[in-house]
């Protein structure tokens, strides 16, 4: 069903994650600071990790960024109430989610679920390119480009995207977009969605702007500048 790796070091938070991933079948790997939690990705196979922000050693942070440097595999942060700053830096160093302590064990486990399963949408279009302007979007490759630079976009923000861009000039509604990004438990989350499009729409620069929020429906992403 997968390996987990918990990076924790409170052990009380990490006996409880551990015990209910290991209920519902899936290998569980351990670390309770950074020194630890490298050398774990680097030895056992890994297929999402759960990680803590404040740790011994590197922070939550500086190790997001490792192992996404490195890997693809989903990464759900752990965060506490009062560090909006770190987790915001989490998810631009490359993390996929974010999950607050104090969390409910059953929402944790749906997370974990729909990240193991889920795959990103892939293109419709016959060349499987996307071109607006200087803006390409590659969606055999999941890389977008502006005037051929790379803009280095987290697998997340890619994900959103990429949706959008195959919908081009049509609404795509909050629920649609929550569900083909992250997965049906997802439904209702629109505050991941003001998140992330913020954050995506400064990487775009001024391509930002064919992006547009619809109030009380969706995003649409426009083939044209919007006047």
């Amino acid at each position: 069903m997968g390996n987990i790796l918990i990076v924790e070091d409170d052990p009380n938070v990490r006996k409880l994650v551990r015990v209910n991933l290991a209920k519902r079948g899936y290998s569980v790997s351990e670390a309770e600071n950074s020194q630890q939690a490298l050398a774990l990705f680097q030895s056992v196979p890994v297929d999402l990790v759960l990680l803590d922000l404040v740790l011994p050693g590197l922070s939550g942070v500086d190790i997001c960024a490792w192992i996404r440097a490195r890997s693809e595999v989903p990464i759900i942060i752990l965060s506490a109430r009062l560090e909006e700053d770190l987790k915001v830096a989490a998810l631009d160093a490359g993390a996929d989610d974010y999950v607050t302590k104090p969390f409910s064990s059953e929402e944790l486990m749906a997370r974990v679920r729909a990240f193991l399963r889920r795959s990103y949408v892939t293109a419709k279009n016959d060349d499987n390119r996307i071109q607006i302007g200087d803006l390409k979007i590659d969606l055999d490759a999941r890389r977008v480009f502006i005037n051929e630079n790379d803009l280095h976009l987290t697998r997340t923000e890619y994900a959103i995207l990429a949706v959008l861009a195959q919908h081009l000039d049509a609404i795509v509604t909050h629920n649609e977009l929550l569900t083909q990004v992250w997965g049906a438990e997802y439904r209702g989350s629109n505050h991941y969605l003001h998140t992330y499009l913020g954050r995506l729409r400064k990487k775009l620069g001024e391509f930002g702007e064919l992006l547009e929020t619809v109030p009380g429906m969706g995003y649409n992403l426009y083939s044209t500048k919007i006047y």
